[in-house]
């Protein structure tokens, strides 16, 4: 009985319902059905909403998240293409552009969870891209380092809304066989975006330098700041707010039938509506040991830190005779293969993870993959190719936080603000562990021979990687003690099932 109930709970196939006007429901009021017993005609109708939802809600978010990174990392791109020689930055300045849209970033996030749930993501994620696609633009202009800093701090304001913005709509339509592939692939417009950015950014050097009197890495910034102006456009008709507060302007695509099915849905898998996030909730949410342990091995797990300098190390390299080994055009082009290889990672790991119905033994692969990379990195082979496997293994790093934030949708659909604060706060340790302990370890005035280093993140990610194994423990004890609370006979488990979790 508890493993028919266990299943029935991960269950990723859901109900579809009559199309009824929208009306405040409980999930006691909705008839859950197993898609299974549906007839043919309703099993159609719910994959046909699905695609729908994938096919416009997901894409556009898709492209909306390239841009967002193309946005976030094109400082590194313009660093290496003339930015650092006409702007004169010397020391760590070029840190503290990272630090401070870091700072910008998690100063938002919390506000902007308790705005999405008051407001709906409709309005509020929209509204903040056009913001962050404006001042993208105005980077074009800067003349002094000072100027770098204010609108990074502002950029990194308004892209805070973004990545839990939108896992947090994909957790209330998303179910939890459906969730991590979906996660996955919008979170590979990352690795998109930084391909795009530094072939964009390689392209616009050598084509656009000069024009308009514009150097081309000022280019980079216009082209990047008009794209994410579009995507922010289209959002506003492709967000669809809530199964229980819909957009109103996404009824182009999605019918009133749509949305019953999608509460049915939810109903299924027992998950709540997200409900308006008071100081009370708020506080709550952070006596949820689930919240701690997602988080905690969320920032440290997330240990793609040292990627972010490789191009450093590119631009240290000489010939021989004392000249760069590489052009400027290789310097925005040699990452891109990194980045190929996040991809990949990240769509693989998370469709296997769906695959299997389990986050655990997906996790423990990422885990492999970054302690070898994180190896290599503090060993500093003297063999130049060694190395950069190194490094390229480092770009594979960084799923962990994908399936962690699909175990968070799936063990807290019946506390959707604690699953809502838990992604936020994730996203924040994270951003901190990012911005400020890589002053520390990758400090630029020390590249390419950093003190410090990947020894840090090799450390962390072992701890981590006993993380996820607690994690897994922990959640299968919650879901045994839930069932036995519903009146379910729950056998003994083997000692090591916690690993299929």
């Amino acid at each position: 009985m508890a493993e028919k109930d266990k299943q029935h709970y991960l269950d990723a196939e859901m109900s579809s319902g009559a199309p009824t006007p929208y009306k405040e429901q409980s999930l006691e009021d909705l008839d859950v059905v197993p898609f299974e017993e549906l007839s043919e005609e309703e099993r159609k109708a719910e994959r046909w909403f699905l695609w729908k939802l994938d096919i416009v809600f997901t894409l556009v978010g898709f492209l909306g998240y390239i841009f967002k990174y193309v946005d976030q990392v094109n400082i590194a791109n313009a660093y290496v293409s003339g930015m650092k020689e006409e702007i004169n930055i010397v020391g760590n300045q070029y840190n503290y552009f990272t630090t401070l849209f870091n700072c910008g970033y998690v100063g938002v996030i919390y506000i902007s969870c308790i705005a999405v749930s008051h407001f709906g993501p409709h309005y509020w994620l929209p509204s903040a891209e056009l913001i962050w696609g404006v001042m993208t633009c105005c980077l074009s202009l800067v003349t002094n380092y000072k100027q770098i800093y204010a609108l990074r701090f502002l950029i990194g304001f308004a892209e805070g809304t973004a990545w839990p913005g939108y896992i947090t709509v994909m957790s209330q339509w998303y179910m939890p066989q459906e969730v991590a592939l979906r996660m996955g692939f919008f979170t590979c417009a990352q690795s998109i975006g930084s391909m795009f950015a530094g072939i964009m950014q390689g392209a616009l050097s050598t084509t656009l330098d000069g024009a308009l009197g514009r150097s081309g890495w000022r280019w980079g910034f216009i082209v990047n700041g008009v794209c994410t102006i579009f995507v922010a456009l289209l959002a506003y008709f492709s967000i669809p707010g809530f199964p229980d507060k819909p957009n109103p302007l996404a009824k182009w695509y999605l019918s009133d039938k749509d949305y019953e099915i999608a509460r049915r849905r939810t109903a299924r898998v027992k998950r709540e509506p997200l409900k308006p996030i008071n100081a009370r909730s708020f506080l709550k949410a952070f006596k949820y040991w689930q919240l701690w342990a997602i988080a905690i091995t969320w920032a440290f797990g997330y240990n793609i830190a040292p990627s972010n300098y490789f191009n450093l190390w590119l631009k240290s390299l000489k010939l021989p005779d004392g000249s760069p080994r590489y052009t400027i055009a290789e310097l925005n082009y040699l990452p891109v293969v990194g980045f190929s290889l996040q991809l990949v990672a990240t769509v693989a790991l998370c469709w296997l993870s769906d695959w299997l119905g389990v986050r655990l033994p997906s996790l423990l692969i990422h885990a492999a993959i970054n302690l070898a990379s994180e190896i290599i990195l503090t060993i500093r082979p003297e063999n130049r190719v060694t190395y950069m496997i190194g490094w390229y293994l480092n770009y594979m790093g960084n799923v962990s936080y994908v399936l962690l934030a699909a175990w968070a949708t799936t063990f807290l659909a019946h506390a959707p603000d604690v699953r809502t604060i838990t992604i936020a706060t994730g996203t924040i340790m994270a951003y901190l562990n990012n911005g400020f302990i890589t002053l520390w370890t990758y400090p630029a005035k020390q590249a390419p021979n950093w003190a410090v280093g990947a020894k840090f993140y090799l450390v962390s990610m072992a701890v981590c990687t006993f993380g996820f194994i607690a994690i897994a423990w922990g959640l299968r004890f919650e879901e045994r003690k839930r069932l036995r609370r519903e009146g379910h006979h729950v056998p003994k488990p083997h000692p090591l099932a916690f690993f299929w979790t």
